[in-house]
């Protein structure tokens, strides 16, 4: 059974994606490409350097680092990963609108809150200060201290 130019390169390409070794298979050119047969596009897709070191678990605005809400603070929330440029990028997309953030943070400074950055590992923190303080964060979460 001969293979057709075709196979040979989905064979080659996926050979390379899944562990970089090459495939070898000798082609007859006697043999004339069938009427009909299109090309294989190959894509290269990058993705951005994600920070490989967690967020420390005190209450600071890090830059490079990464919370993993399941295995950090009490095993809850909302995971997330922050760049060098400090700009927060959730797992769940729904907490990426950044409008909706501003708006949130515009309505919560209008309120009178504070500006709490991080605590408990939750980021984009607001409160009510006062002899008991009330916070809550961008991601749903609230405390009071």
């Amino acid at each position: 059974m001969k293979l057709s130019t075709a196979a040979i390169t989905v064979i080659a390409v996926v050979s390379a994606l899944v562990g970089g070794v090459g495939v070898g298979v000798a082609q007859e050119t006697s043999q004339p490409e069938p009427a009909g047969q299109s090309e294989i596009l190959v894509a290269t897709v990058t993705t951005p350097q994600l920070p490989t070191r967690p967020c420390p678990e005190e209450d600071t605005d890090s830059n490079n680092c990464f919370w993993d809400a399941a295995r950090r603070g009490n095993g809850e929330g909302h995971s997330y990963w922050v760049d060098a440029e400090g700009k927060v990028t959730y797992l769940d997309q729904k907490l990426n609108v950044e409008a909706e953030r501003a708006a949130w943070a515009q309505e919560r400074q209008k309120a009178g809150r504070e500006d709490w950055g991080t605590v408990f590992g939750h980021r984009l923190c607001w409160a009510k200060v006062g002899d008991t303080s009330y916070i809550e964060c961008f991601d749903g979460f609230r405390e009071t201290s």
